[in-house]
């Protein structure tokens, strides 16, 4: 019995053919190399530096790390490489942080770390996971007294800078002369005319005293030379000026000179004042 309608299946030449044009593209841009995923991870433990050299936060994390062979790039220890990258960036957080923030610094590495990032000049890309930091009992404890020490040296700077600040006030403002000492003490007293007459001798007697050049240290005619050479500089900023002084003469002048300095000025002891650096 024939077909109604014509026979159009391809001979065996014409199934091959269409076969080879289902199998080779036509054009080389469409063949596409996807490289296989590959993922790697390895957990880390190690001490990470604090803001306090010597005292140190307690890292553990794992990292995890996969190879991007489009780029063209290679190294020959992709775990090293990992490894290294993630701790450098976690060092950039942790070596600004005190060790009592040990749970917060916790919380900002497990988020900054999560994002991955490529390796500079190689084919690895790598992020951490499961952040633990923590610290030990005793260099906490240490970290506490350290902070302490800090605060105590604030204080005790702060103090001598209002003393300095008020002998000025009455060296260069009040007792200037017997008139303007006068009318200070009037103010003060309740403007008792006759008893301030009757200071008038000793008030004249302390302008003297006070308009006598006084045998200071060195150190602070160096400083007091300087601040009056900057009338405007403000009070939070006298730390500094001296901090910048006692750099230049450890630098100029040697350890020795610097620590003079820095003991006539009030600077608090352990004030990184040595070999230049500041």
């Amino acid at each position: 019995m024939s077909r109604p309608w014509p026979d159009f299946r391809p001979g065996p030449l014409g199934a091959l053919k269409a076969w080879w044009r289902r199998r080779v593209p036509r054009r080389v841009d469409d063949i596409t190399f996807v490289p296989p995923a590959s993922s790697h991870q390895q957990e880390f433990e190690t001490p990470l530096a604090s803001a306090v050299y010597g005292l140190d936060f307690q890292l553990r994390l794992t990292v995890v790390w996969r190879l991007d062979l489009a780029t063209g790039l290679r190294h020959n220890s992709p775990k090293s490489a990992a490894i290294h990258h993630v701790l450098q960036r976690a060092k950039e957080i942790s070596g600004k942080a005190m060790l009592v923030h040990h749970a917060a610094l916790q919380v900002q590495l497990g988020d900054e770390l999560a994002t991955e990032r490529q390796v500079p000049g190689t084919h690895v890309w790598a992020r951490a996971e499961q952040v633990k930091v923590t610290v030990g009992d005793e260099d906490l404890e240490m970290a506490r007294k350290h902070i302490e020490l800090l605060r105590n040296s604030t204080f005790k700077l702060a103090e001598r800078d209002v003393e300095r600040a008020e002998i000025r006030y009455l060296r260069d403002e009040v007792l200037t002369d017997v008139g303007t000492a006068t009318i200070w003490w009037l103010q003060r007293n309740g403007y008792q005319v006759q008893e301030a007459v009757k200071l008038a001798d000793h008030l004249a007697e302390l302008v003297k005293i006070a308009q006598r050049e006084p045998a200071t240290h060195w150190a602070e005619s160096l400083v007091s030379s300087v601040e009056r050479a900057m009338p405007e500089l403000e009070d939070v900023h006298r730390k500094d000026l001296r901090l910048h002084l006692v750099k230049a003469l450890s630098v100029y002048g040697g350890a020795r000179v610097a620590a003079e300095f820095a003991d006539q000025v009030g600077l608090p002891a352990g004030e990184p004042h040595r070999n230049g650096h500041v």
